[in-house]
């Protein structure tokens, strides 16, 4: 996917490279912007790290993790294999005590967010006292990861299958390190979102706003669903 979102960099350059050379017409009158003209490159080379910081990298990365954390953990399979048998004696004691407890875990985790709804205070909720444009609706992720993170941590140990930070750690990072050439893949991609918004392709064409949250989906979500996996593993136990 690299490779290809290269290929569509270099032939965005060649053609406001000819469009430019044509005096193409963007709808608000304006010419279109050469890639290779002096003010383009200066503005690329300003603005490449705030095109990566535009990318769902972080998003990412916080789903990558929680993704290790559950499986890794053990404590999917443990979920699956109870919800099959609708009973747990197919577990060990020291599974089910970290099974409730995890549960617990999570449990008060929402109930902690919860509390951020609720008061005079309403921490979680914006000043007109609505989900939209608060906290919660710009942070929900990073909480989500840390209410699914911190119940399967504590599974992994009280389980036995993580006895040090290192073997935490080590899992924790695992579905990263197999999708490590997305990470590059993405880089590229931001390059290229940055590449058709300055050239305002999608008004050239008479595209609308869902048209670049489409484009934006496919450029971003696709190379994280085909990218081969890695040969990486979890510590052994």
């Amino acid at each position: 996917m690299s490779i290809l979102y290269l290929v569509i960099l270099v032939l965005l350059v060649l053609f406001s490279w000819i469009g430019s050379a044509c005096g193409l017409m963007l709808p608000d009158g304006m010419h279109l912007p050469n890639l290779l003209g002096a003010d383009s490159v200066r503005y690329f080379v300003r603005h490449s790290i705030d095109h990566i910081s535009a990318s769902p990298l972080v998003e990412v990365i916080l789903l990558l993790l929680m993704i290790s954390a559950v499986v890794q953990s053990g404590l999917w399979g443990s979920l699956v294999e109870t919800l099959r048998e609708r009973t747990l004696p197919t577990l060990s004691r020291r599974q089910v005590y970290s099974l409730r407890v995890s549960l617990v875990i999570f449990v008060v985790c929402l109930l902690i967010i919860a509390m951020g709804f609720v008061g005079p205070q309403g921490n979680l909720l914006s000043v007109t006292g609505r989900i939209a444009g608060g906290p919660f609706a710009q942070g929900w992720l990073p909480l989500l990861s840390l209410c699914v993170c911190l119940p399967c941590i504590c599974y992994g140990w009280l389980s036995g299958m993580w006895s040090t930070e290192r073997d935490i750690l080590s899992a924790l990072t695992v579905t990263i390190a197999r999708r490590s050439s997305y990470f590059v893949t993405l880089i590229i991609a931001s390059q290229v979102m940055a590449a058709i918004r300055y050239l305002h392709l999608f008004e050239l064409l008479g595209w609308g706003d869902m048209a670049s949250s489409v484009c934006y989906l496919l450029l971003y979500g696709l190379p994280l669903l085909i990218v081969p996996r890695g040969k990486t593993r979890a510590p052994h136990q």
